[in-house]
């Protein structure tokens, strides 16, 4: 992750339009992060966030909006008192450390005014932000101890000292810098590079490797370490292209200019702080999205796990009910051989005539030959009863098994709340997990399928049962309907009256994609007339007069809708 001391430089230099602004207010969305509202006279009002959350240290300016606590802290209302109404007049950038110093000028009590600093240290799992006053700790978001072994200790009334040094060396001091990568022999001068240099993150110095064209053979020499020198601080003062990568609808990183080492899809952003903001933005978005989706997908593993459990008892239940013939013939041949029983004996020896083999059937000594007679028929006929009911759980379990695979499969498809509420809802349908006693019930628009346009007709692809029984139901008779062969996956419906068998294949693909089969090289994908399909709801219907066309599943990202 390229969150290094050249990115936090690159971003703080954006961070000058605050120099003049006023702190209007100051608020504690979590006990790592603080949030400040600047009002500039030039630049106007900006929200600028500074968190020391050891996973996501960062600085930046953001649009988003964050719950505040109810109760204000009294670490909160230390930094209202000393921040409220100060005025930033520098921000203080380090080329080679993780570090963002906010100078600021404020009138004490007494109307005489005062200078302090904020120094957001962003170093990973030790970041923190401090606020000092001539040189002296006041606070600061994560108190450290001084019997802290390896740490040093951030308390007030302490005098503030820098972090721990790392022993490395940035590359504006050259001749340390080519004295220290001397020192490393045998390995090649990129891994070399990553072991020294401070300031850039791995990732960020295999991009410039890669950019220079200087492959893992090529071992340390000044000549190397020139060259890198020279690329790295481009991107320290040069022109920058601030993107975001993603994979999917999954970022990835934000970088100063799109790293091709790093694959994935890139979008872009006017500043750094902006494309900051809109990646952790959609990383928010996406720890939002999985908390609400865990108690769905642990319902429907907890179903599918007694459903296994059921469907292993049921069959276990119906192969010891087929034995139930056994219990039959003894009957039969106790029955046969009644002259033959005394009370007391223990077993009878007779002729199978079902076989031709000699049977040996054990007797309850403390019974008649009526007696047993009667227990074995007993037995037979609780045998075959019961093999009725595990029949039935069998077939109970299977179906429910096979669309709660189906529930999985959708799950996987859903990309808002309310997809997952009309899932959540299909299973409080069917009984797996329990309604909001307390939430009321309040009627939102349903939510919406995947809409693409292929060649000016349009496909909708549903995401869930619930949009599959709707754009199935809702679709003219001729309309077409796709779904992917023997397996689960979206239902598509095709609004074209006559679809060439181009808009066809590209609809096919599309519904191969979005099915258990987007793995697969080749996948079948059935389609007819929508008036062929015949709906039962929960996204199960029947359908005739079919075809199948077998397709390679693919996305056509640039055929969808956003």
């Amino acid at each position: 992750m390229p969150k290094d001391a050249l990115t936090i430089y690159r971003s703080a230099e954006e961070l000058d339009l605050l120099v003049g602004g006023r702190i209007d207010k100051v608020f504690m969305p979590s006990a790592d992060t603080l949030l400040l509202l600047f009002h500039t006279s030039g630049a106007g009002n900006h929200r600028l966030v500074m968190s020391c959350n050891p996973s996501l240290p960062r600085v930046h300016i953001t649009t988003l909006s964050y719950k505040n606590p109810e109760v204000a802290s009294g670490t909160l209302m230390y930094f209202r008192k000393r921040l409220v109404g100060a005025v930033l007049t520098e921000v203080v950038k380090s080329e080679t450390e993780r570090m963002i110093t906010f100078k600021l000028s404020a009138l004490d009590e007494l109307r005489e005014r005062v200078h302090y600093e904020l120094i957001a240290e962003l170093t990973g799992k030790c970041a923190n932000i401090v606020f000092v006053e001539k040189g002296i700790i006041g606070n600061a978001l994560r108190r450290i101890s001084a019997e802290a072994e390896g740490k040093r200790a951030v308390l007030p009334g302490l005098k503030y000292t820098l972090p721990n040094p790392t022993g490395r060396v940035g590359i504006f001091s050259p001749d340390e810098l080519k004295s220290k990568m001397s020192q490393f022999q045998g390995v090649c001068a990129r891994t070399a590079v990553n072991k020294c240099v401070a300031g850039l993150a791995p990732t960020t110095v295999d991009e410039i490797f890669y950019r220079l064209n200087i492959g893992d053979e090529i071992m340390p020499s000044d000549d190397v370490t020139d060259r890198f020198i020279a690329a790295a601080k481009e991107m320290y003062f040069g022109p920058m292209s601030p993107t975001v990568t993603f994979d999917g609808d999954k970022p990835i990183d934000f970088f100063l200019s799109p790293y091709a080492t790093c694959g994935g899809h890139t979008i872009a952003y006017p500043t750094l702080n902006a494309a900051m903001d809109a990646y952790y933005s959609a990383l928010f978005s996406a720890a939002d999205f999985a908390a609400y989706s865990k108690p769905i997908r642990a319902a429907v593993k907890s179903a599918v796990t007694k459903n296994n459990k059921r469907l292993a008892e049921a069959t276990a239940k119906l192969e010891e009910a087929n034995a139930a013939d056994v219990d039959r013939i003894n009957g039969e041949l106790v029955t046969a051989n009644i002259y033959r029983i005394k009370r007391g004996d223990t077993v009878l020896v007779a002729d199978n005539w079902y076989d031709g083999t000699t049977a040996t059937v054990k007797l309850d000594p403390l019974k008649n030959a009526q007696q047993n007679a009667a227990a074995y028929f007993k037995a037979y006929s609780k045998k075959k009863k019961a093999a009725v009911y595990a029949s039935e759980h069998i077939d109970a379990a299977k179906e429910l098994l096979y669309r709660l695979d189906g529930i999985t499969a959708e799950l996987e498809l859903c990309t808002d709340k309310r997809e997952l509420d009309e899932v959540k809802e299909e299973l409080i349908s069917m009984g797996l997990m329990r309604p909001d006693a307390k939430k009321k019930k309040i009627k939102t628009t349903p939510s919406e399928p995947y809409t693409f346009t292929i060649d000016g007709a349009t496909l909708l692809v549903g995401k869930n049962h619930a949009q599959n029984d709707r754009i199935t139901k809702s679709a003219a008779k001729t309309d077409t309907w796709l779904h992917v062969k023997d397996a689960h996956g979206s239902h598509a419906v095709l609004k074209a009256p006559s679809p060439t068998i181009e808009q066809l294949t590209r609809a096919a693909e599309i519904a191969a994609y979005y099915s258990q089969a987007r793995g697969a090289d080749k996948a079948d994908v059935d389609y007819t007339l929508i008036k062929y399909v015949f709906p039962h709801g929960g996204g199960r219907v029947e359908y005739l007069n079919y075809k199948t066309l077998t397709v390679k599943p693919k996305r056509h990202e640039t055929e969808l809708h956003t």
